[in-house]
């Protein structure tokens, strides 16, 4: 670890992982409560009681070096319905695949010159908008913003994660009621949207659906290429099964068909949409993430130590999911 990291590090986490004081969780409106406990499960009197389950599992395991904050656990609890033999199998694949993505995981500095200029395409936009507050977040994700040439595509995942550490931490909207991608390709060519490497494909689709607490809804393609339907096939075979049962629409080029799902009031100017230029959001974002500096740059001290693992590796057995050939197994674990 550099000297940078460590110290930042120490900043974050003065004293071992498990003796860290614990934030309290945030009070939510009542219509989100009313979401939470219809929809996940969620009953205010016992959520005391399961974070501290997961947090005396957490210390317990060996292996896993992870945040033990009372938020960011309850965004688990609330991914997997407050079960907690899905928290602690989601807790070690979101730990175990970011361990073997040191191309995503490290290096997260916004105030890098070149993690800066990846912010700042703007691929990954969250819209702050929805049109009732217990709807799901939308994602914009801008395809045609990715500058192939400047940078590649695990640097476009690695500020994709330093976005989404700072949602699961503090949008609470976003993690009783998932997200809902737009995935505008612009005038990207298929071959734009071949340009990645298979086998990261499959760590990514690991790290973005299996570890994520970040759930689901729905994904709109919009400005599809032509050679789209290839592109959405390779799309899906990455997808869970649970996924793959979500809304998946392409809306081709219309507007009018976009705007049926989301309207005008919620999306920037460039969907035909009144929240003004999508740059207003990309800029806000950059700030957002220097501002989140040292939480981002901590979490490159936290994964799993496999010499410590006591109970069965989650990946271990996917042996072929790191290599650069073989058949994809994809893990379901919810």
């Amino acid at each position: 670890m550099s000297a940078k990291v460590d110290t930042l590090v120490k900043e974050v986490f003065p004293a071992p992982v498990a003796d860290i004081k614990m934030t309290q969780v945030r009070p939510i409106p009542e219509c989100l409560k009313r979401k939470a406990a219809e929809e996940l499960n969620e009953k205010e009197n016992t959520i005391t009681e399961e974070l501290e389950v997961i947090k005396t599992w957490m210390r317990q395991s060996g292996h896993i070096r992870g945040r033990l904050e009372d938020q960011f656990l309850l965004g688990f609890l609330r991914s997997c319905k407050h079960s907690l033999e899905r928290v602690k199998e989601k807790l070690d694949t979101y730990y175990t695949i970011r361990s073997v993505l040191p191309e995503v995981m490290r290096g997260r500095d916004p105030l890098d010159p070149f993690v800066r200029k990846v912010i700042r395409m703007g691929v990954t936009v969250p819209l702050p908008k929805t049109v009732h507050p217990d709807d799901p977040k939308i994602i914009l994700i801008r395809g045609d913003a990715f500058d192939g040439d400047a940078c590649d595509f695990p640097d476009i995942l690695k500020v994709f994660t330093m976005i989404g550490d700072i949602l699961l931490r503090d949008d609470d909207q976003m993690m009783i009621c998932g997200q809902a991608a737009i995935i505008d390709l612009g005038h990207s060519s298929s071959g734009h949207l071949f340009n990645f490497n298979l086998s990261f494909l499959r760590k990514a689709s690991i790290l973005n659906q299996q570890a994520s607490p970040l759930r689901q809804k729905g994904f709109h393609f919009i400005n599809t290429p032509k050679g789209f339907d290839i592109v959405l096939n390779i799309f899906k075979s990455l997808m869970t099964e649970k996924n793959r049962k979500r809304t998946i629409l392409s809306h081709g080029s219309s507007l009018e068909s976009l705007h049926k799902h989301f309207p005008k009031s919620i999306l920037p100017a460039e969907l035909g949409g009144e929240l003004g230029p999508v740059q207003q959001f990309v800029d806000e974002w950059e700030q957002r993430l220097i501002d989140n500096r040292t939480y981002l740059i901590a979490e490159e001290s936290l994964g799993v130590d496999e010499s410590r693992r006591r109970n069965t590796n989650p990946l271990a057995e996917e042996k072929d999911l790191f290599g650069t050939a073989g058949t994809f197994r994809k893990l379901e674990f919810d």
